[in-house]
């Protein structure tokens, strides 16, 4: 019996001793990646915020295209804004203007396809265009899905100072603000489809519009 005893203490001793050095290669573990993990959580979060949102000092043109300062002085890029993003219901295919083009405000100098439909950007300056985003039109669906940042279209050097008078901070989120209301009420119109709050747009309705509602649609924001 004495022995039994013995040796049941023998094993317990073993269990206790080795959970204890498994607990300090655990906490020694934890200690290690613990801060690695939440610089990469912190690092996703900061990327997750900023994702998708307004480029600094953009300006927001009435064919639904922002533009934007580059590092590079007198170099603006420019992309489609959020609510032609959520017009479109798809992008299937992107026509960028060449290089060395001059340009004219309004111009329709890029295509961005979503099937058999198309929309016509103008741009939002005069100007020369001075660069394409390959990215873009490699994979189209980066128009639609991040405007602001990966889905820009093209770079274009103003010959004046007239994008300055383009809405920006605070005036382009109130402009954006009545042409989300705008853009609601055009879609009630066509379908008879009340935006859930009386304010934004109802997400399938520009796949639901037959083709004289795309072309009015387009007419009246694009």
């Amino acid at each position: 019996m004495t022995t039994i005893l013995d040796l049941l203490e023998l094993v317990g001793a073993f269990v206790a001793g080795l959970a204890g050095r498994f607990g300090i290669f655990l906490v020694a573990g934890l200690v290690l990646v613990l801060p690695a993990l939440l610089i990469a959580l912190a690092w996703r979060a900061i990327a997750a915020r900023h994702e998708g949102e307004t480029p600094k000092e953009a300006r927001f043109a009435p064919g639904h295209t922002w533009i934007a300062p580059r590092s590079r002085p007198g170099l603006f890029a420019v992309g489609i804004d959020e609510l032609a993003g959520a017009i479109l219901p798809s992008a299937t295919a992107v026509e960028l203007p060449a290089r060395g083009m001059q340009v004219h405000r309004g111009d329709p100098i890029a295509v961005i396809r979503a099937g058999k439909r198309a929309v016509r950007i103008g741009a939002p300056v005069d100007g020369t265009i001075v660069g394409v985003n390959r990215r873009a039109r490699r994979d189209p669906a980066l128009v639609k899905s991040d405007p602001y940042g990966k889905g820009w279209l093209f770079l274009v050097a103003p010959s004046n100072d007239e994008w300055r008078k383009l809405p920006g901070g605070i005036g382009a989120d109130a402009w954006l603000a009545t042409e989300r209301r705008r853009l609601a009420r055009f879609v009630d119109a066509e379908l008879g489809l009340a935006a859930a709050d009386g304010g934004e747009l109802v997400a399938p309705a520009p796949a639901l519009l037959g083709e004289d509602g795309w072309r009015r649609l387009v007419a009246a924001f694009l």
